[in-house]
């Protein structure tokens, strides 16, 4: 069983509270990554793998309100969050993302998958070498292989922090597939990801143009070729959030 886990918390150092900020037509930003994810042809279902603390109250309330099954856990151990998530739902195999992924790419995460189910693979993911554009990608990981790493008392803080981290940095124990991108998807440098406001009001503008759901990352990028000064307000920021993505990358201009 194929399960899709979104990392979700109120807490966010440049947009708190972002999660369940309004992104279009009454949607909050977790119920747009929720029902994207549930376009996946090859992902069974979804969770939500938010924390135990307090202030995360409101994301478990609004999973209970729209009937998302969840699981809550420690707020630094997000591997261990999101592996209990994994145990919970009886997956043989996660699609790990964030609850930052408004434009979560559903037949980018179909691919990945059937790479992985044909391959034999235990991670398969498409930005350990940063082609796709920021915020397009799927992280596909064997459930055992977590399962292992969370048992394991030597990992780093940054390892049980970056779910899939010790197993990119340790090649040699892993059977990994990167996918780059084609040409039609190679813009490194733009930006389709939620971490600052004018990531937010961009969102809004875009699912505004589209006014749908399931619009695809193509049709994204048609959207900036056509309106390029649309991005403008995005173009210089500095994405922290990928730790192996490279610096010269961070925060350049995407034209």
């Amino acid at each position: 069983m194929v399960i899709g886990t979104i990392e979700a918390r109120m807490g966010s150092s440049r947009l708190p509270g972002k999660t369940l900020m309004e992104i279009y037509n009454g949607m909050c930003l977790l119920e747009v990554v929720v029902k994207r994810f549930k376009l996946c042809k090859y992902v069974n279902d979804v969770y939500v793998a938010t924390t135990s603390e307090p202030a995360d109250n409101p994301v478990v309330e609004w999973c209970e309100i729209n009937n998302i099954k969840y699981y809550r856990g420690s707020e630094d151990d997000v591997l261990d969050r999101v592996t209990n998530a994994a145990v919970k739902a009886n997956a043989d195999t996660i699609v790990q993302m964030g609850a930052d992924s408004a434009y979560l790419d559903f037949e980018l995460i179909d691919q990945l998958v059937t790479i992985y189910n044909n391959g034999g693979y235990d991670y398969v993911c498409n930005d350990l070498e940063w082609t796709y554009p920021i915020g397009i990608y799927g992280h596909v990981i064997r459930v055992s292989s977590i399962i292992d790493l969370n048992n394991r008392r030597d990992l780093s803080a940054q390892d049980r922090e970056d779910v899939a981290r010790y197993i990119w940095e340790h090649p040699g124990e892993y059977k990994i597939k990167n996918v780059t991108a084609p040409p039609a998807f190679n813009y490194p440098r733009l930006r389709f990801t939620i971490d600052y406001p004018e990531d937010l009001q961009l969102a809004r503008e875009i699912y505004g143009r589209f006014n749908r759901i399931d619009f695809t990352t193509v049709e994204l990028i048609a959207l900036f070729k056509k309106e390029p000064q649309l991005f403008d307000k995005t173009k210089d920021l500095v994405q922290r959030s990928a730790p192996f993505l490279k610096e010269s990358i961070r925060g350049r201009n995407c034209r």
